[in-house]
């Protein structure tokens, strides 16, 4: 067995005592490989003799991925942010739709909130984004769930409050439409969490859709939320500031709500 099959053995054993038998953290897996190489920067040669051998993937410095016992690379990119974000920490967005299947579009950035500065990388094609939020902001992942996925309530009000995170507004009202065929319920839920949110622009955005969606009281709630501010909201955050204006909502409505158009 040569040199670099014995770093590799060495690389997976300790993968799978940490909890990711397929992610290694090599500032905390190499210490048996450095006794075997007789110096961490033969361990790093080794590696380097690895990746180009196409053995393992070196996504960055301290993190790479290893195959599968079959040989095969399945790790996702999800499951390296779970590796890399310190907690808490949030995958949302279009992302966090996705892997609730209520869009059929493939995002290829996958946007995370973390408590702190997380430099972001990119694995196959796909880039992690990581954006500072305060750690009493990040919530609304779904029990003990790992990657933490934001719930589709929160992805969805997360779109809508800001186009860093990527989704169109004609995706996030279709997100809500599937939601809502599947459980009638996901307007509350979407109620309470725009509450916590503690957002009037936001709460203005979500009441003025789900009226547009699902009538005047199912959309009741929101108008709560709205705030005192007479000044009108923009309904697509970044986009041309003129529309006409939905006194009630107190917004402008600039962009259209009808599916199967090309504006967002």
């Amino acid at each position: 067995m040569d040199l670099e099959d014995r770093v590799l053995i060495e690389l997976h054993r300790s993968a799978v005592l940490a909890g990711r038998p397929t992610v290694s953290v090599p500032s905390q897996d190499l210490q048996v490989a450095d006794q075997l190489t007789g110096s961490r920067p033969n361990t790093r040669q080794a590696l380097s003799r690895l990746a180009r051998a196409g053995r393992i993937t070196a996504v960055r410095r301290d993190l790479i991925v290893l195959p599968d016992t079959t040989g095969r690379t399945t790790v996702e990119l999800p499951e390296l942010v779970d590796t890399v974000a310190p907690l808490p920490y949030l995958i949302t967005g279009g992302r966090a739709l996705q892997h609730h299947r209520l869009t059929d579009q493939h995002y290829f950035s996958t946007t995370v909130l973390a408590p702190v500065r997380v430099h972001g990388f990119s694995y196959r094609g796909e880039t992690a984004v990581f954006l500072i939020a305060k750690a009493s902001h990040i919530w609304g992942w779904q029990n003990d769930e790992r990657p933490r996925f934001a719930t589709p309530e929160r992805a969805v009000i997360d779109a809508l409050s800001h186009s860093r995170y990527g989704v169109p507004l004609q995706q996030a009202i279709r997100s809500v439409q599937v939601a809502v065929q599947r459980n009638p319920a996901f307007v509350e839920r979407l109620v309470e969490t725009a509450r916590r949110y503690r957002s009037a622009a936001t709460a203005r955005r979500t009441g003025f859709l789900v009226d547009r969606l699902f009538g005047s009281d199912a959309a009741a709630p929101f108008l709560e939320m709205i705030g005192k501010s007479r000044t009108p909201t923009l309904l697509r955050p970044t986009g041309a500031s003129d529309g006409d204006i939905d006194h009630r909502w107190r917004l402008i409505v600039n962009a259209t709500t009808e599916l199967g158009t090309t504006s967002s």
